[in-house]
């Protein structure tokens, strides 16, 4: 896999140019005769942090699994500057970046070769997010001994080894100190200003109000919404406004 050696998503995938940025259309999903998810349908240009939020349960994680190409939709339509991924799914690779729950990480090994198997066997010493993140203190160490926090900053590391124009994050500080929250809110922050887009689920108030755009996963499809009715609304646990 080649290797970035610019911070953000810029200089990255040759779609960065190729139009506005994403269009998702009339995406459904149904497992078993029920409907999860119902012509679910949002824009992002580059730039834009959008947030998803909703209660758990609500089919947050399975949107973005479809989003990030990990599962099927019944139907519907996701374009990523000028491709639509759905019929192109080779594509996804070089356009999404996906950051699960579940950190995928190999316990037993060190931060550097967890790196490794993403980047390719060398990385220099200039990759920017070594910096971003604050990783370059930690590559030695065994990702066993590492906290939550520190654990989710290597995740996302790995997960833009493509250097990837879209960054689809299923709640990504989740559940993180403060500290932990702060420096993946700066990463995001920078991506986004440079050019990136970012994808996030949500139930955390921190992260709701960074999103540039906002989203709440209600009946199945996905209402625009302001960041206080979003707080409002999942503090007394509704699904709907």
């Amino acid at each position: 896999m080649g290797i970035s050696q610019t911070s953000g998503p810029a200089g990255g995938s040759s779609m960065a140019g190729a139009s506005s940025g994403v269009q998702a259309r009339d995406i459904s999903c149904s497992f078993r005769r029920k409907t999860v998810l119902e012509n679910v349908s949002f824009d992002a240009h580059q730039g834009d942090c959008i947030g998803i939020a909703g209660i758990n349960g609500s089919g947050k994680s399975t949107l973005l699994s479809i989003l990030s190409g990990i599962r099927k939709p019944s139907s519907g339509s996701f374009v990523c500057f000028g491709h639509d991924l759905f019929k192109d799914r080779k594509a996804f690779h070089s356009t999404v970046a996906y950051l699960p729950q579940d950190n995928p990480l190999l316990d037993d090994l060190s931060v550097l070769d967890n790196l490794k198997l993403w980047y390719g066997r060398r990385i220099p010493d200039d990759l920017p997010v070594l910096d971003e993140l604050m990783l370059r203190d930690m590559l030695h160490l065994k990702v066993r001994s590492l906290s939550g926090g520190m654990k989710r900053r290597l995740s996302i590391a790995c997960a833009i080894a493509e250097d990837q124009p879209v960054l689809i994050m299923d709640e990504p500080t989740s559940s993180l100190d403060l500290h932990q929250k702060e420096i993946i809110g700066k990463y995001i922050r920078s991506y986004t200003q440079n050019g990136g887009i970012a994808v996030l689920s949500t139930h955390d108030e921190q992260e709701i109000r960074m999103c540039s755009v906002l989203y709440y996963l209600s009946g199945r499809s996905l209402l625009r919404i302001k960041a206080d009715d979003a707080v409002r609304l999942l503090k007394e646990g509704r699904d709907s406004l």
